[in-house]
């Protein structure tokens, strides 16, 4: 198992090694084909005029990661995007809080339903300030229709 692992990294490290050394490549051909598409390569295609570009080779990867940072220097002010993970967990976290309001939001609900239910219930006799600010009786049809929907409500938003 354990040769198994160093072939496994030694093949891989080899790999990495050809890949490198292919993309270093010093002559690089650029050509037009007869649909007008411009093609990039380090063999000249055999019919066509191909142009040898110039291209200035890497002394070491000192040299990309210098390159690397100043990339990133030239926008000062870029917000760096947030990760897909960190995507995910603000998406659950955004919809926990909607959640965690709507239930806030029911529970005041019920609460007032229930307030309604334990003044409404039983008395016959109702007495309530109107918005205008005077103070009436409750008839019987008014209050018994206040109280189904009341209870209905209870009865199908509330847990208890």
């Amino acid at each position: 198992m354990r040769i198994v692992t160093i072939m496994t990294a030694v093949l891989i490290a080899s790999l990495a090694n050809l890949a490198t050394d292919a993309m270093a490549a010093e002559e690089i051909y650029r050509w037009v084909d007869e649909n007008g598409i411009v093609h990039f390569g380090d063999l000249p295609p055999e019919n066509s005029n191909a142009e040898l570009l110039s291209v200035q080779q890497r002394e070491s990867s000192d040299t990309s990661s210098t390159s690397d940072s100043a990339a990133v220097e030239l926008d000062p002010f870029a917000q760096p995007q947030p990760s897909l993970a960190q995507q995910l967990r603000d998406e659950r976290a955004l919809k926990r809080k909607e959640f965690e309001e709507n239930k806030k939001m029911k529970e005041e609900a019920c609460a007032q339903r229930r307030s309604i239910v334990t003044q409404l219930e039983p008395s016959t006799r109702v007495i309530v300030k109107l918005e205008d600010g005077t103070v009436t009786r409750l008839d019987d049809d008014l209050r018994l229709e206040t109280l189904n929907e009341a209870k209905n409500y209870i009865a199908e938003n509330c847990n208890n």
